[in-house]
């Protein structure tokens, strides 16, 4: 989840009591932590930076058991993303958690995630995390909404320097590819690439671009990384072109 959608169609010590390690090749889970009164989903499109933010809120100690996910019906896709709502459930798996995911309305987005809210809280979740970092109308508009229902709004990216948090990112060992870009903003030819310090470093010496793709530049899919159970597997099969954008045609393995 980043924007609300368009009109038109090192561990800190905190860490050690939320991951604890698991039998899957030394990588860390998130487990359910029943010990901690207060457990929270994270908002999730399945990309980089809520993959970041998943991690981060683990360091501060917090307990995280569900993503949720709101996916438009208008094209059964991940908005931005372009790949289908089950590429969530399959990370959500890969990262042990349980999934909440929930279809709206473009034209009703606001009763739709409203009554998606209400699901969470209903799950006895105490708050969503989110992983923007500096668009203060994004954050507004995902706050006022989470506050309203009752839950707890938290944004563990919050004022982050994107180029850092771009490469603390890689550097902490996560995998993500790119799926999407929009070509008023970014080359097509990012599409598909993994990023890495050579990505890195391409995006920061273009002028007018976000490192981390916060205007809409580009948008990713996180498959491993230190709190992946295992790894999420995926095909690709070509690419697809609409007006102004190019997505990767990602499909469960």
């Amino acid at each position: 989840i980043r924007r609300p959608p368009r009109s038109t169609p090192s561990n800190s010590s905190a860490a050690s009591d939320v991951y604890k390690r698991q039998g899957y090749n030394g990588r860390r889970r998130i487990i359910i932590g029943s010990h901690c009164a207060a457990m929270y989903a994270i908002a999730t499109s399945g990309g980089k930076d809520s993959t970041f933010a998943l991690w981060r809120a683990g360091q501060e100690g917090m307990s995280v058991t569900h993503v949720f996910h709101l996916y438009g019906t208008e094209y059964e896709r991940v908005r931005f993303h372009g790949y289908r709502p089950r590429m969530i459930e399959l990370q959500a798996e890969a990262l042990g958690l349980k999934a909440i995911i929930e279809p709206t309305r473009s034209d009703q987005f606001d009763d739709d995630f409203s009554a998606a809210l209400r699901k969470v809280k209903d799950a006895g979740l105490s708050g969503v995390i989110f992983g923007n970092l500096h668009l203060e109308d994004v954050q507004q508009f995902y706050r006022e909404r989470v506050e309203a229902a009752g839950l707890e709004y938290r944004d563990v990216l919050w004022g982050r320097d994107p180029a850092l948090s771009l490469r603390e990112f890689i550097s902490e060992g996560f995998r993500a590819v790119v799926v999407s870009v929009w070509l008023k903003l970014l080359d097509g030819a990012f599409l598909g690439r993994e990023l890495d310090e050579r990505f890195a470093g391409d995006l920061a010496a273009l002028d007018g671009v976000d490192p981390c793709g916060e205007n809409g530049e580009y948008h990713t899919l996180a498959y491993d990384g230190p709190c992946f159970a295992a790894p999420l597997r995926f095909t690709t099969h070509g690419a697809h072109e609409t007006e102004n954008n190019v997505f990767l045609d990602i499909r469960p393995a």
